[in-house]
């Protein structure tokens, strides 16, 4: 909790973000409802006067008297009402004041009547100063009385804290999820700007070609003159085949033992086995061609410039006239880790030999609109305040947007942001 003129003090968690009230404020509520009180007395007596003095309109007079303590005691049988169900008065929400339970949060119910009921008893046994001297003679570090320490209760300020009865305390689990900055995979995000690489491996063998028709017997001058190039596969398969391409001298053209005085001899060569050697310029080629390829691609993927994500950038000034630049998520404290919502943040410590500053105390993430603060959970709060000197309370789980000259107040420390 935030006390004006005063250190941060520890609070329960539905206590967190709230801000004490200042003397100024109990002096201002207690100003106005003794104005009211004060002009209601006056009116009363100006009809009383006024219904003595002239006889004539006396009896209209006392009518309007009648009439205006009715709409007193409506006013503050309301006022009653409202300030057992809210925890404030009329005038105590015009001054910004309410009173709540220190156990709970909520507001304090009938023990706001006690505690008028009580302050009003040492004012009659102590001729009317007693509540004075016993407020300033009792005040502890949270700025509450003898009254509100005997009666459980807190003066929270409305207007520059979190109010309890409107944002109560939200569970943990139903925080707003922040957006998470993965780390940077180079390689990740490398492939996923690449095309699909090849399905076959280069060390797998090539995929059997197509079936061709077989090759039929044609006579010797309709034979074609360069050989029909076969497979590697299908050499040994097709070695019994006769051959239906011209003679070269890779071919056997006659054996010892070959018949020469046979009709087959005679009209056609004998068929021979191709050389195992044999490479065809066509399929044989494509194939090398095809892993050459991939093998290119992949040192051309492996040599590839890698791509990573792009954080958004910003600058900081601290209170000590330290600038920091940075990108991402910052984590302030007296000794800070990065929390479970930025697990890639960058912890940065402060040193506060007062200790109003917490561990792990608030996140700072980079955005192309400023800088995101994050309170998370810490004891002292942490506040915007706008360059116009608005202060903007920053709550854990509700993060607030600070621009360029905005300054973010975090237990006794300050940070300025510079862009």
């Amino acid at each position: 909790m935030i006390v004006p003129g005063k250190y941060p003090v520890q609070v329960p968690p539905h206590l967190a973000g709230t801000v004490a009230v200042s003397l100024g404020q109990r002096f201002l509520w207690r100003f106005y409802l003794v104005s009211f009180y004060a002009l209601f007395v006056v009116v009363v007596y100006a009809l009383l006067v006024g219904a003595v003095i002239s006889p004539r309109s006396s009896d209209v007079l006392v009518v309007l008297t009648d009439v205006f303590v009715a709409a007193f005691l409506i006013f503050y049988l309301i006022s009653t009402a409202m300030l057992v169900k809210t925890g404030a008065s009329p005038f105590m929400r015009l001054a910004g004041v309410r009173w709540v339970r220190v156990d709970t949060g909520a507001p304090a119910g009938w023990k706001c009547v006690g505690k008028l009921i009580l302050e009003n008893l040492v004012r009659c046994l102590l001729f009317g100063v007693g509540q004075i001297i016993v407020g300033f003679a009792s005040m502890d570090e949270m700025n509450r009385t003898w009254f509100d320490r005997t009666l459980g209760i807190v003066p929270i300020n409305t207007k520059a804290g979190r109010d309890t009865y409107k944002t109560p305390v939200a569970p943990q689990s139903q925080a707003p999820t922040q957006p998470v900055v993965q780390p940077w995979n180079a390689t990740a995000s490398a492939a996923a700007s690449l095309p699909p690489a090849p399905s076959v491996p280069l060390s797998a063998p090539p995929a059997p070609p197509t079936p061709e028709p077989e090759a039929t017997h044609v006579p010797w001058a309709s034979a074609a003159s360069d050989p029909v190039p076969t497979p590697p596969a299908r050499v040994s398969a097709q070695a019994s085949a006769p051959a239906a391409t011209a003679p070269s001298s890779d071919y056997i053209g006659s054996t010892p033992w070959s018949n020469s005085d046979s009709d087959a001899s005679a009209s056609e060569p004998a068929a021979t086995e191709q050389p195992l050697s044999f490479s065809p310029h066509s399929s044989s080629y494509s194939t090398s061609a095809q892993a050459s390829d991939s093998s290119l691609s992949q040192d051309d993927a492996d040599d590839r410039t890698q791509l990573g994500v792009r954080y958004d950038t910003a600058r900081v000034t601290f209170d000590t006239g330290v600038t920091y630049p940075f990108g991402g998520t910052i984590v302030l404290g007296r000794n800070p880790l990065a929390p479970a919502s930025h697990p890639t943040a960058s912890p940065v410590p402060v040193d506060d030999p007062q200790r109003t500053v917490s561990k792990t105390h608030v996140a700072l993430t980079a955005t192309r609109e400023g800088v995101l603060v994050e309170d998370l959970h810490s004891t002292g709060g942490t506040v915007v305040v706008r360059a116009d000197g608005e202060e903007t309370p920053v709550l854990p789980g509700a993060p607030v947007q600070a621009c360029a000259g905005d300054t973010v107040r975090y237990g006794q420390r300050s940070v300025v942001i510079d862009g």
